[in-house]
């Protein structure tokens, strides 16, 4: 009984040291990999960020004052 316990947890130590191993080594060749197609970073250009007018200013003011009421 004792025996096959131990086999039992040497096969699961051995799949999970297995499994682990594999995970490393896809993990180190995708890196690897991805030196070669780098990622293109993208400017946020001025146009599409744009600040809250005048008029949604005051709408947010007028919500809170009206919230503030009741």
């Amino acid at each position: 009984m004792l025996i096959q316990g131990l086999i039992v947890m040497l096969i699961g130590m051995a799949t999970v040291f297995l499994f682990l191993g594999i995970m490393v080594i896809l993990m180190n060749s995708t890196a690897f990999f991805m030196k070669f197609f780098p990622e293109e970073k993208h400017s946020v250009s001025p146009k599409t960020e744009q600040k809250p007018g005048l008029e949604e200013i005051a709408i947010a003011v007028a919500a809170i004052k009206k919230s503030m009421k009741n």
